[in-house]
């Protein structure tokens, strides 16, 4: 994964806002930015704690949430509806994921999923809506770090019907590190790592020019923000499109606890990944890896795959 001081766009940024009322919607996390000095010294008395709960990990920094991974359904929900992080909280308690909103109600916080999930050229799954894919996720282990950051660590096995009965083809390893905030600025790191049960299994987005599918942040409030990427403005378009190593979000006009500015950074085997779908409309943003054209996924090694994310 890159460092993330090779990764910004600018050290500050004059928050200019037109005055708008941001409602207290979900939204996600924050970054610091790259080409700035490095990392501010860590006051040993911050720290993330993880507290276990029946139906995932949540995750404090000095008593103030961070953010929940889930590792089983809420009640009622859908089954396919686990293993992804919401909600998630801005430095000064908002919430700024969305979980199942109305206008796309497979949305969920920050999670990883994809149109066309393959087995010898011929599609068995849809992990984006949960269609024949079964999660067999484990119950997380926590570790806590020197630096004062607490990771989650998961082991998922992903479930399909082949030949009339229910088999497992991926056997996943991923992690979730948040770090304590420093400088009113928080980083969080999701590292996904996959590996094929048998040959043949490939990962692939949707067929056409979007081709979106992989890892995926359902933020709040996009349609306030302004996209930015290495200097550049950035506008949403309907197909994928090539941005710089960091995408950054940035509301004109944030009113506290709203963050001003959330930034990530995808990878895909230790390399930066520059190709996005973008939405200003409420909808996902995503990472979309590998695009329309299959991936194999490997049965000797993994495929590693990560999100940074910045949330001032």
């Amino acid at each position: 994964m890159r460092d993330q001081n090779a990764a910004s766009n600018r050290c500050e940024a004059p928050w200019r806002l037109s005055c708008i009322t941001l409602p207290l919607v979900p939204l996600v996390l924050l970054v610091t930015h790259a080409g700035c000095a490095s990392r501010p010294h860590q006051e040993d008395s911050s720290r993330v704690e993880a507290l276990r709960t029946d139906d995932g990990v949540q995750l404090v920094d000095s008593g103030a949430p961070v953010l929940f991974y889930r590792s089983k359904p809420s009640p009622g929900r859908e089954p396919w509806r686990t293993h992804y992080v919401h909600p998630v909280y801005s430095i000064g308690g908002a919430v700024i994921t969305e979980d199942a909103p109305a206008d796309h109600v497979h949305h969920r916080g920050i999670f990883w999923a994809w149109r066309r999930i393959l087995v010898d050229g011929v599609k068995v799954a849809d992990g984006w809506v949960g269609e024949n894919l079964a999660l067999e996720v484990a119950s997380p282990t926590v570790t806590s770090h020197d630096d004062g950051s607490a990771q989650i660590d998961m082991q998922v096995r992903w479930i399909v019907p082949m030949q009339g009965r229910p088999t497992p083809i991926i056997e996943e390893n991923s992690s979730i590190r948040a770090y304590p905030a420093v400088d009113g600025r928080r980083r969080i790191d999701v590292s996904v790592g996959l590996r094929a049960l048998r040959h043949g299994v490939e990962l692939a987005g949707t067929e056409d020019e979007k081709g979106y599918g992989g890892l995926s942040l359902r933020v709040a409030n996009p349609q306030l923000a302004e996209i930015e990427s290495d200097g550049r403005v950035m506008h949403a378009a309907v197909a994928g499109m090539q941005t710089g190593d960091w995408v950054a979000f940035n509301w004109r006009a944030p009113l506290p606890p709203w963050p001003a500015r959330v930034a990530a950074s995808c990878q895909v085997d230790g390399h930066a990944w520059t190709r996005w779908v973008l939405r200003q409309e409420p909808s996902m943003q995503n990472c979309a890896f590998p695009g329309s054209a299959p991936t194999a996924v490997p049965s000797e090694g993994v495929l590693r795959l990560g999100l940074s994310l910045l949330v001032e």
